[in-house]
C-alpha cells in the first residue's frame, strides 16, 4: 500500500480526523429517541395523563434492538458519544465515496465497461 501522502487531501484529512476520533473518543452505535413516560409514582401527574419527557438510546445487542433510559445527569455525555459515532460514519462514507471512484477508474482499466457510472456519481 502507498504511503498516506499519496492519497488526496480531502481522503487523507477524512481518515486522520478518523483515526484520532476512534482513538480518543467513546462511542456509542446507537440513536437517542424522545419518549414520553410513567415514572409510576402514585399521585404523580403522569398517572393522569401528563407523562414526563423521556430520553432513550436505542441500539442493536446481537440481533434484538434494545432501548435504554438515559437519566437527564447523563443525557450530554449520551449526546457526546451518540454525535461521536455519528461524525465516525460520516467520516468512513466520505472515504467509502473516494475509495469507490478509484474502484471504478481500476474497473475500467482492466476492461470493464462504464455501466456503474450511476453507481459512482450517486453521492460523489
Amino acid at each position: 500500500m502507498r504511503h498516506r501522502s499519496h492519497l488526496p487531501a480531502k481522503e487523507r484529512q477524512a481518515r486522520s480526523r478518523l483515526v484520532k476520533l476512534l482513538h480518543e473518543q467513546p462511542f456509542l452505535l446507537g440513536s437517542l429517541v424522545s419518549m414520553p413516560r410513567v415514572c409510576g409514582k402514585p399521585g404523580c401527574k403522569c398517572t393522569r395523563g401528563e407523562l414526563h419527557p423521556g430520553l432513550y438510546l436505542s441500539l442493536r445487542v446481537g440481533s434484538q434492538r434494545k432501548m435504554i433510559h438515559v437519566p437527564q445527569s447523563l443525557e450530554g455525555l449520551a449526546r457526546q458519544w451518540v454525535g461521536t459515532y455519528q461524525e465516525a460514519w460520516r467520516l468512513m462514507e466520505q472515504i467509502s465515496q473516494v475509495c469507490l471512484k478509484q474502484f471504478g477508474k481500476a474497473k475500467r482499466s482492466h476492461g470493464g465497461n462504464g455501466d456503474d457510472e450511476a453507481v459512482l456519481s450517486l453521492r460523489g
